[in-house]
């Protein structure tokens, strides 16, 4: 009965702790969304002035460096995202989001869009985050393809990558996003 209770508990905790993640997955998901079309189309824009430029004149087109233009500076996403890492990681016991970084980084879920976006965000922000954050994405770079081996170093957290993505999943999905 017990041990029935303890992972009724364990359960909750981790059920909560993916609802915190969730939340802050949301707010890198739409700026970075944002910021990803402002790209586009200014790199569009870009494209049509090098073209445009290029037809009226040769010898403008040297003049044209999109690393030299100012609004190629602007549309970089300059957003800094407050995501409480230190708030996630205090109400995660069983360390369930250290575990999903860990398995991310090692291979796991290689064909989810939502894997992809959690390592690329990792990538560009790691500086950032704290030691247990950096530490857990470098044990799973070092584990690539074992991701066997993220389940020993967090033995709390009994899901998988697949599972934790489905819950975040779950978690963002609005019923407008439903319906459409």
């Amino acid at each position: 009965m017990f041990k029935l209770m303890l992972l009724m508990a364990m359960g909750l905790g981790a059920l909560y702790m993916m609802h915190l993640l969730a939340q802050d997955y949301n707010k890198i998901r739409q700026p970075v969304a944002a910021a990803a079309r402002a790209l586009v189309s200014t790199s569009n824009l870009i494209a049509r002035v090098k073209r445009e430029v290029f037809e009226e004149n040769s010898q403008y087109q040297k003049w044209w460096d999109p690393k030299d233009d100012m609004t190629a500076e602007n549309v970089r996403n300059k957003t800094t995202l407050n995501i409480d890492w230190k708030r996630i990681l205090s109400r995660d016991p069983f360390e369930c989001l250290l575990s999903l970084i860990c398995q991310l980084a090692a291979g796991a879920e290689n064909n989810s869009h939502e894997a992809k976006f959690i390592i690329e965000f990792l990538e560009n922000t790691i500086a950032s985050a704290p030691g247990e954050i950096r530490l857990a994405f470098s044990r799973g770079l070092t584990l690539h393809g074992g991701t066997d081996h993220c389940y020993n170093i967090y033995p709390f957290c009994v899901y998988s990558a697949k599972t934790m993505l489905r819950v975040l999943r779950w978690f963002t999905e609005s019923p407008l996003e439903e319906e459409s």
